[in-house]
C-alpha cells in the first residue's frame, strides 16, 4: 500500500508513463497514418449491417470514387452500398456472409458508380473481426482501383478471341504438335478441309495414327529436322493424299516453338493448298503461250489505244471487219473511222474512259469504203501499276446482222400487231394491281387485287359493242353488269392466285342477247416472277352452243323413234344405241354396251354382206341401202330395212358408222303377198313395156319443152322486172353523186365561216364521225354505182340463156352461151363456208357461130355443168372444171367439159341418160337433166352426146354439134379424154 509519503512520487511516475503511452500512440496513430496514406487504395472499416455503414475510411477513396471519405462515415451523406452497382450487391453480401461463416478472408471484385457516374471496377480484400466471446465486431479491408487492368484484361480477352479467330479462320491449315511425342495438339478449320480429318480424330494423335505410313513417316522426318536444328523448314511442295479430295500438293512451313530457355516445346506447321494454284499456273502459262494466237483467231475485234487515241494494236479480226490491213490501222486517230456526228459522240465520252469507267454500248464506225459497221462495243481504260491511265482497251463485236435482226423484229411486231387488230378473236390485256392494306389486309386468306383494262383489240370492240374509250384502265366493274362483273373478276383471280393459264366457257349478255365465248386467260410475269398483267383471248362459241343445243334435240328425236338407230368406230364396237334398239337387244337404259358390236346382234350371212358390200359401199359413196336382218333378245332375226352411213373427217378418212334399222316384218308379209299378184301380172307386164317405153319418151319431150318454155319466160321476166328499177337506180345515181358533193362542199363552208359551233352540233359531229362520212359516203355511192353495172351484166346474161325471142334455129356464139352459163352459176363455184372454190378452166378455140336452138343448148350446158358441180362437192382440193371447144371436120364443134372429182361408175355411165335415173338423195333430183340434155343435142339438133369416165379420176361430158344443120358432113372422129393427173384415156366417137 502506498504510503501518503511516497504519493508524490508515485503520482510523478503515474502521469510519466502515462505521457510515455501517450507518446507512444501518437507515434503509433502516426505511423498508422503514413502507413494508410501510402497504401494505393483505401482502408475502411465498416458494420455488417445491410449498409456496410463505414467508420473508418482513408482519403485513398476520393480518388476510387469521387466521393469524400466524411460523406460515407456513419452514412453522414450516403451509404457505401448505394455506390456499388446494383448488378453487384447481392453478389457481395453473399461473399461476405459467406466469409463471416467461415471465419475466412474474402476478396471480391465489383463495380461502384462514380460520382462522375462513370463505372469503375473495384478489388476488395477484408476479413471480420470478432470479439472475444466470438461476436462479430467489424469489417476491416482495403479497396483498390482496378478499373484500368479491368480494362486491360478485357482487350488481352478481345486481342486472344480475334487472334484465334484469325488462326481459326486463316484459309491455311495449321496445326500445333508437343515436341516430345509430336501428337497434335491444335487443328484448325483449313486443316480439316485440307486433310480430310476432323479436329476429333486428330486431337492427341501423331502422324501415323490417321496418315499413310511412308507419307507419315516423311512428315516425322522433317518435324524432327525441325525440333534438331531448331530453324525454319520451308516444303514449297509436298504431295499429300486424302481420303475426300484424293492426292493434293501442299506448300508447308514448320517452325519450333522455344521455351524460355531456348527449348522447343512444340511445333508449329503452316499448311497452305496450292493444287489449284499449282494447275492455274500451268493454265496460265498455256493461256500466256496461246495468248497472241487466241487474239489473233478471236471472232471479235481487238483494239488498243494510246491516251491520245492513236491506234497501237489492232488484230487481224478488227481489221477486216473495217476494211483495212492491221498495218494500215496502226498509227491512224480513233476519229478517223467514224464520221463526223459520231465523232463528237465519241469525244464526248473521252473523259469517262479516262475515269475508268467501263462501258458497252452500240456504235456505228465507218469501213475503208465508206459503208458502216455496226458494232457492240466494250470500252475499258487501261492503266500501269501506278495507277496512271496509258491507254484504252475495245472490245468490237459486229452486230449489222443483229441490227437488221431488229429492224426485223420491228416489222414483226408490227405484224403481230397487225394480228392483234385483225384478227376475229376478242382480246383483252388487263392489269394485275395488289391493293394496298387498309389495316384488315391481315385478316384477308389471300392478297386482294384489282383488275384494269390496258388493251383490247378492234374485235373485243366490234364484238361487245362497247367503245374502247370506255374500258381502258376501267375495271370490270366499272364497263360490265355487276353479276358479269363479278364473274369475271372471280376468272381474273382464278388465274392470278394459281398462276397457270386457264380456260372456260362463259355467258355474257351482249348487245341485248346472250353470248358464248370459250375464254383463256394467261397470266404474265415480271422478272421478279410477280404476275402483272392477264391476257385474256375469247373465242366466240354461240353458234356452236347453238349446234350443241340442235344436237341435242336430234338426240332426243332419236330416243324417241322406234328404228333401231346405233353408232359404232370402225372396229364395229357400239358408240351409241337409241332406247328402241336398246329394247330390241334387251338392254336397260343405264347398261353397259361399250363391249358389244354391232356383229353380235347380226346373223353371220348378214354380217358377211355387210362386210363385204355394205361397209365398201358406204365408204366410197358416204351411204349403203339394203334389207338385212337383226336379231332380237330372243335370239329370232327380225327382217329390217338397213342404212349404212359413212362419217369422215375433213381429210376423208372414216370416224364412225351409223346404221338405221326399220321393222318390215309386215312389209315382207305383205311382199309375199303381192309375189302371186306380181306373177298373175308379169304376163301383163311384158304387153305394156313397149308401150310404156314409147310413154315415157313421149312424157319426157313434154316436160322438157314445158320446162325450156317455163324457164326462158321465167328468166325473161326477172330480167325485164330487174331492168327497170336498175335502169332508174343507174340514172339517179350520177344526181345523188353531185348533189352529196354540194352538201360536203356547203359543209366545208359551214366549218370556214362557223368554225367553233354550238356544243349540240359538235356533239352530233362526233357521234356521227363526220370525218370518216364524208370520205366514206361518195365511196359508198360508188360501190352502188359499180353494184348496179353488175346487175345489167346479169340481167344481159339472163336475157343471153333464155333466148327467149329466138325460138327459131339462129347462127350464136356457143362461148356467149357458155359464159352466160356460168354466170349464172357463179354463185356455185365461189368458195362458201363449207367448200372451197372451183377453179374453171376455159380453153377456147376458135368457133365459127352455129345454127342452134340457142335457149335449148344453153340448158344443156346447165344440166351438164351443174351435175359436174355437184360431183365435186365433197372433193378435196383442187376443184377444177375444164372446158374445151374445137372445130372438127370444118363442119363439127365439139364442147368437152371435163372435172376432177371422183368419176361414174361403169354401170351408172349406162343409165345416165335413161329417163328418171338419179343418184343423188330423194328430193334432190328429178332424173331427166341429162335425158333432156340427150334429147336436145341428138334429136334436135343431130349431134352426138357421150360420156367417160372412170372411177376415181374424174368424167368428161362431149357434145358435137353441126355448124350447119343441112348439109352436114359425115359425123367427125374425134376422141374424149378423161383428164387428170394420173392418166388420160381416149374414146373413137
Amino acid at each position: 500500500m502506498t504510503t501518503l509519503s511516497n504519493f508524490p512520487e508515485s503520482l510523478h511516475n503515474s502521469t510519466k508513463n502515462r505521457e510515455t503511452q501517450q507518446q507512444t500512440l501518437t507515434e503509433s496513430e502516426t505511423r498508422f497514418s503514413a502507413l494508410v496514406a501510402n497504401i494505393p487504395g483505401a482502408v475502411y472499416r465498416c458494420c455488417t449491417d445491410s449498409g456496410w455503414t463505414m467508420t473508418f475510411l482513408s482519403e485513398a477513396i476520393a480518388e476510387i470514387s469521387g466521393y469524400q471519405p466524411d460523406e460515407f462515415i456513419n452514412n453522414r451523406v450516403r451509404s457505401f452500398r448505394s455506390i456499388i452497382h446494383p448488378q453487384e450487391r447481392r453478389t457481395i453480401a453473399q461473399s461476405i456472409a459467406e466469409s463471416i461463416s467461415t471465419k475466412q478472408p474474402y476478396v471480391i471484385e465489383y463495380r461502384i458508380v462514380r460520382s462522375d457516374a462513370r463505372i469503375a471496377w473495384v478489388y476488395d480484400k477484408g476479413q471480420a473481426i470478432f470479439g472475444e466471446n466470438g461476436e462479430i465486431l467489424w469489417l476491416d479491408g482495403v479497396i483498390l482501383d482496378i478499373t484500368e487492368r479491368k480494362h486491360i484484361e478485357t482487350q488481352l480477352q478481345h486481342t486472344k478471341a480475334f487472334l484465334d479467330s484469325v488462326v481459326e479462320n486463316l484459309p491455311m491449315g495449321v496445326l500445333i504438335k508437343d515436341a516430345k511425342e509430336l501428337q497434335v495438339m491444335y487443328w484448325n478449320k483449313a486443316s480439316e478441309e485440307l486433310f480430310g480429318y476432323s479436329r476429333e480424330q486428330v486431337l492427341g494423335k501423331n502422324d501415323y495414327d490417321f496418315l499413310p505410313r511412308e507419307q507419315a513417316r516423311y512428315l516425322r522426318a522433317k518435324d524432327r529436322q525441325v525440333l534438331t536444328d531448331g530453324i525454319l523448314v520451308d516444303i514449297p511442295e509436298a504431295p499429300l493424299a486424302t481420303p475426300h479430295r484424293g492426292e493434293r500438293l501442299v506448300y508447308t512451313k514448320k517452325v519450333p516453338l522455344l521455351d524460355d530457355n531456348g527449348t522447343p516445346q512444340y511445333l508449329l506447321a503452316i499448311c497452305e493448298d496450292i493444287t489449284d494454284r499449282k494447275r492455274a499456273e500451268v493454265a496460265l502459262r498455256e493461256s500466256e503461250s496461246h495468248y497472241r494466237c487466241i487474239v489473233e483467231t478471236a471472232s471479235e475485234g481487238v483494239w488498243t489505244f494510246d491516251p491520245d487515241n492513236q491506234v497501237t494494236f489492232a488484230n487481224s479480226r478488227m481489221a477486216q471487219m473495217l476494211g483495212y490491213t492491221v498495218e494500215e490501222m496502226l498509227g491512224r486517230s480513233l476519229f478517223e473511222f467514224m464520221d463526223e456526228e459520231n465523232q463528237a459522240l465519241a469525244r464526248s465520252q473521252m473523259e469517262r474512259r479516262r475515269q475508268g469507267i467501263p462501258e458497252r454500248y452500240d456504235f456505228k464506225f465507218r469501213r475503208k469504203d465508206g459503208s458502216d459497221l455496226w458494232a457492240m462495243v466494250s470500252a475499258t481504260a487501261i492503266f500501269d501499276s501506278e495507277g496512271h491511265f496509258v491507254g484504252i482497251l475495245r472490245m468490237i463485236t459486229d452486230i449489222s446482222e443483229r441490227k437488221q435482226a431488229e429492224a426485223q423484229l420491228q416489222e414483226r411486231e408490227q405484224f403481230l400487231r397487225s394480228i392483234y387488230n385483225g384478227v376475229e378473236n376478242s382480246i383483252c390485256v388487263v392489269d394485275v394491281l395488289e391493293e394496298k392494306s387498309d389495316g384488315r389486309q391481315a385478316e384477308l386468306p389471300s392478297p386482294a387485287y384489282e383488275f384494269r383494262y390496258r388493251d383490247i383489240n378492234p374485235a373485243h370492240e366490234r364484238l361487245t359493242g362497247i367503245p374502247a374509250s370506255q374500258q381502258r384502265d376501267k375495271t370490270p366493274q366499272e364497263v360490265l353488269p355487276a353479276a358479269v362483273a363479278a364473274t369475271v373478276s372471280d376468272r381474273y383471280r382464278e388465274c392470278v392466285t394459281t398462276g397457270t393459264s386457264i380456260s372456260y366457257e362463259e355467258c355474257l349478255p351482249l348487245q341485248g342477247k346472250d353470248t358464248w365465248w370459250i375464254t383463256t386467260l394467261t397470266p404474265l410475269r415480271d422478272q421478279q416472277g410477280k404476275i402483272y398483267r392477264l391476257v385474256s383471248t375469247s373465242t366466240n362459241i354461240t353458234q356452236r352452243k347453238q349446234a350443241e343445243q340442235e344436237t341435242a334435240r336430234l338426240t332426243d328425236i332419236l330416243e324417241m323413234t322406234t328404228d333401231f338407230v346405233s353408232t359404232s368406230d370402225v372396229t364395229g364396237r357400239i358408240l351409241y344405241l337409241n332406247r328402241a334398239g336398246r329394247q330390241w337387244v334387251g338392254f336397260e337404259e343405264d347398261e353397259d354396251i361399250s363391249t358389244q358390236k354391232i356383229s353380235d346382234f347380226c346373223p353371220s350371212s348378214v354380217m358377211e354382206l355387210i362386210q363385204t358390200e355394205g361397209l365398201p359401199t358406204a365408204v366410197e359413196n358416204g351411204v349403203w341401202r339394203g334389207e338385212t336382218a337383226l336379231l332380237n333378245q330372243t335370239g329370232q332375226a327380225i327382217p329390217v330395212s338397213q342404212v349404212i352411213v359413212a362419217h369422215k373427217s375433213r381429210i376423208g378418212e372414216v370416224e364412225f358408222f351409223s346404221t338405221i334399222n326399220r321393222d318390215i316384218s309386215e312389209r315382207k308379209r305383205a311382199e309375199e303377198a303381192l309375189q302371186k299378184s306380181e306373177r298373175q301380172l308379169r304376163a301383163n307386164n311384158d304387153q305394156l313395156k313397149q308401150t310404156l317405153h314409147q310413154l315415157q319418151k313421149t312424157q319426157t319431150q313434154l316436160i322438157q319443152n314445158e320446162k325450156m318454155a317455163s324457164l326462158g319466160q321465167m328468166i325473161a321476166g326477172i330480167a325485164h322486172e330487174i331492168n327497170n328499177p336498175i335502169g332508174f337506180i343507174t340514172g339517179n345515181i350520177t344526181y345523188a353523186r353531185q348533189y352529196a358533193a354540194d352538201l360536203l362542199y356547203l359543209l366545208q363552208l359551214y366549218a370556214k365561216h362557223y368554225p367553233e359551233p354550238v356544243t349540240e352540233i359538235q356533239e352530233e359531229i362526233e357521234a356521227i364521225d363526220l370525218d370518216f362520212l364524208k370520205t366514206d359516203f361518195l365511196k359508198l355511192l360508188q360501190s352502188m354505182k359499180e353494184g348496179a353495172d353488175r346487175i345489167r351484166q346479169i340481167i344481159l346474161s339472163l336475157r343471153n340463156f333464155s333466148r327467149l325471142d329466138e325460138a327459131d334455129i339462129k347462127e350464136v356464139d356457143i362461148h356467149e352461151g357458155i359464159d352466160s352459163t356460168l354466170l349464172i352459176l357463179q354463185h356455185r363455184l365461189k368458195p362458201g363456208t363449207k367448200h372451197p372454190d372451183i377453179q374453171v378452166v376455159k380453153d377456147y378455140s376458135k368457133l365459127p357461130r352455129v345454127e342452134c336452138y340457142a335457149g335449148q343448148l344453153n340448158q344443156v350446158f346447165m344440166n351438164i355443168l351443174s351435175n359436174a358441180i355437184d360431183a365435186l362437192e365433197p372433193q378435196p382440193t383442187p376443184r377444177m372444171i375444164t372446158i374445151r371447144t374445137a372445130v372438127e371436120n370444118r363442119d363439127w364443134v365439139v364442147i368437152r367439159i371435163i372435172d376432177n372429182g371422183s368419176g361414174i361408175p361403169e354401170d351408172t355411165q349406162k343409165l345416165i341418160f335413161d329417163p328418171f335415173f338419179t343418184t343423188k338423195p330423194v328430193g334432190a333430183g328429178t332424173g331427166l337433166g341429162l335425158s333432156i340434155s340427150h334429147s336436145v343435142v341428138v334429136d334436135k339438133h343431130g349431134g352426138r352426146l357421150t360420156c367417160t369416165s372412170l372411177p376415181g379420176q374424174g368424167a368428161e361430158f362431149a357434145i358435137a354439134l353441126p355448124v350447119k344443120q343441112k348439109g352436114v358432113s359425115a359425123q367427125p372422129t374425134f376422141s374424149y379424154a378423161v383428164q387428170s393427173p394420173s392418166f388420160a384415156t381416149s374414146l373413137e366417137l
